[in-house]
Order: C-alpha cells, then sequence, then structure tokens
C-alpha cells in the first residue's frame, strides 16, 4: 500500500472552503459597516452554517447581539469564540492569533459588564450575582490585556471595574 493519496482525492477541499467561506464573510463586514445590520447577521450566520467551527464571525456576531441588547447571546457568542481561539481555530491571517484571542476576551469583558449593568442584575433578587458579573468581566479584561499589552482599553475597563468590586469606604462623619 502507498502512503500517497489517490489521484482523484482531492486534498484542497477543506482550504477551498473555507476560502470560499471569505468572500461571504467580509461582504457581511461590509453590510455591518454600512448599517444593514440584518444582512450582516444573515451573512454572519451563512458563514456559521457552513463552518460551525469559525471563531471570527462568531465575534462579529457576539458585537451585533450586543449592540441590539441581547446579551445572553452575545456572551454565548463571545464564549464558543473564545473556546474555538483557544484550541487553535484562528481563521483569519491579516491579524495574529493573539490579537485576534485578546479581542474575543476583550468582547466577552464588554458583554459582561453590560449584563452586570442591566436593570434585571441591578434591580434583581441576587446582589451575589452583579458581584459576579463584575469580578468576570474585569477577568476578561484582564486576560485580554495580559494576551495583548497594547490593548490600553481593556487595562482600563480592568481597572475601572476592579475599583467597582471593592467596598466603599464608610463616609467620615461631620463634625
Amino acid at each position: 500500500m502507498s502512503d500517497t493519496p489517490p489521484d482523484d482525492l482531492d486534498t484542497t477541499a477543506p482550504e477551498a472552503h473555507l476560502a470560499d467561506l471569505g468572500p461571504k464573510f467580509l461582504a457581511a463586514l461590509e453590510a455591518r459597516a454600512a448599517g444593514r445590520v440584518d444582512a450582516a447577521l444573515d451573512g454572519l450566520l451563512a458563514v456559521l452554517r457552513a463552518e460551525p467551527r469559525l471563531a471570527e464571525p462568531r465575534m462579529e456576531i457576539g458585537r451585533i447581539y450586543l449592540e441590539m441588547g441581547r446579551l445572553a447571546e452575545a456572551e454565548e457568542e463571545a464564549r464558543e469564540a473564545i473556546r474555538i481561539l483557544e484550541a487553535g481555530g484562528g481563521w483569519t491571517e491579516d491579524v495574529p492569533e493573539h490579537i485576534v484571542l485578546a479581542l474575543a476576551w476583550a468582547l466577552l469583558g464588554e458583554v459582561l459588564k453590560e449584563l452586570a449593568a442591566s436593570d434585571e442584575v441591578v434591580f434583581g433578587d441576587d446582589p451575589a450575582r452583579f458581584a459576579e458579573l463584575v469580578a468576570q468581566s474585569r477577568a476578561a479584561f484582564a486576560r485580554a490585556h495580559a494576551i495583548d499589552p497594547s490593548d490600553t482599553a481593556s487595562l482600563l475597563n480592568a481597572k475601572e471595574l476592579e475599583q467597582d468590586e471593592e467596598p466603599e469606604a464608610a463616609p467620615e462623619e461631620l463634625n
């Protein structure tokens, strides 16, 4: 038996499959930039239907969901993008993998920060939920900054949330 594949076996099929998705992904990004959010979301979801193991479309979908206030869905997409990227599943070659991973962690931080600020959490029955979300958001921003030290926005967000976690000092009594 030979170790070489048969002549009729197309060994480039997986790469060709991803290459075909590139223009669809870029068209979705263009639609989003033009304010056609529904078209962008449809295009990104079509890319994922063809190849669900891509992190970058999930990150864009997560960003759209965040902007739409669909926070639970945004969190799900951000976490799945991180899982894929940490398993070595980066797709784009235009941006270094560690930068894409840092962006995914920053997106998760933003989503969790918004969840913590939501009426459901702020006025909800579980005060520990707010503290938990703030801590998770701070950790996500800190992770983004650790991966990409040039990401000063994540550093600032982590520092801001660190202050939110500290108990407020009791005000001095007035004389």
